[in-house]
């Protein structure tokens, strides 16, 4: 999740490499449940749109975005040194986030259970979660990312790192115990299809934890409102909450109903406040958020959700929707 300063050169990929994006023609389909979308907008942005569905409550972004667009975002250098990453790269913010990952992850099995085991993090980044959590829980740490400057960086730390989609990853990524995807499937363009992947490099009985924004925050219907009220304008702060690199919002419910369509059973799926430490956006702007989130915390709207998913020991094929 990004919330801070415009990525003008990202937005710019956006705007003029047609031939990574596709058409806004033809029937829209919602990303997550494949219901029919129809015109109406929730946020206009400056060359594309978010249209919500009216079945799952969830948003996706128009024109839709290629697998090959937001590989090229995210090896973007701008992308890469933005100061929310910068932020998240610190050992200490590594550390505190794995803490509270792995206390998640105690939903389903003794963090203990995962000392001496291959553990696998897509959209790894430069690998310091990883290392994180190498350091305090024994884990074997294994990454993937799209990005080849992350993964340089991860492998230089000593990560078995890949430069690879989850969906193009190589076989002998698989029978994990436990896999994590943090702040990830709101930048996929197909998320059925890519959990069904991750699923598939699970053991049975394996465990997924997913986290990703939640579009009923306050912080996400302030910029509706704004969207709404100006046309779209100021396109910087509208940006700002809706970076171009976020294809798909999801609701509590859409969440596990792409979950569950994926073939995973849902553990437990709750939402949690972002730290200030963890938001690169000025005074004001943290003054906003920190506003908004205290009546996300009133509501139960917090700004991010995750999920604790399990690959069932029986399975059965998941539900595609059509």
């Amino acid at each position: 999740m990004v919330i801070g300063k415009r990525n003008p050169a990202a937005l710019s990929s956006m705007e003029t490499t047609e031939a990574l994006i596709g058409p806004d023609c033809g029937v829209m389909t919602c990303a997550v449940c494949g219901t029919a979308l129809t015109r109406r907008i929730a946020v206009r942005l400056e060359q594309c749109c978010l249209r919500p569905c009216g079945s799952c409550g969830s948003w996706t972004y128009f024109p839709r975005s290629s697998a090959a667009t937001q590989a090229c975002i995210h090896d973007n250098a701008d992308y890469f040194d933005h100061p929310y990453f910068k932020l998240r790269r610190s050992m200490t913010a590594a550390q505190r986030r794995c803490r509270q990952v792995f206390t998640r992850l105690s939903t389903a099995l003794e963090g203990s259970s995962l000392r001496g085991q291959r553990v696998l993090d897509i959209g790894c980044d430069t690998g310091t979660f990883l290392k994180a959590a190498q350091a305090e829980f024994g884990i074997v740490p294994v990454g993937i990312d799209v990005a080849e400057r992350a993964v340089n960086l991860a492998r230089q730390q000593g990560i078995e790192a890949y430069q690879v989609r989850v969906e193009e990853a190589p076989s002998q990524l698989a029978d994990f115990p436990a896999a994590t995807a943090i702040d990830l499937i709101e930048h996929v363009p197909e998320p059925a299809e890519f959990l069904e992947q991750v699923r598939a490099r699970l053991r049975p009985d394996g465990i997924l934890y997913l986290e990703t924004p939640n579009i009923r925050s306050m912080v996400y219907r302030f910029g509706q409102g704004l969207s709404r009220l100006t046309g779209g304008r100021p396109a910087g702060l509208i940006e700002r909450l809706f970076p171009p690199q976020h294809i798909q919002y999801f609701t509590s419910s859409s969440l596990r109903l792409v979950a569950e369509s994926a073939g995973f059973e849902v553990v437990r799926l709750s939402a949690r406040t972002l730290p200030v430490s963890d938001i690169a956006a000025s005074p004001v702007a943290l003054a906003a958020i920190g506003v908004l989130q205290l009546l996300d915390r009133v509501f139960g709207t917090e700004i991010l959700l995750w999920t604790v998913l399990r690959r069932p020991l029986s399975e059965t094929a998941p539900v595609r929707h059509s």
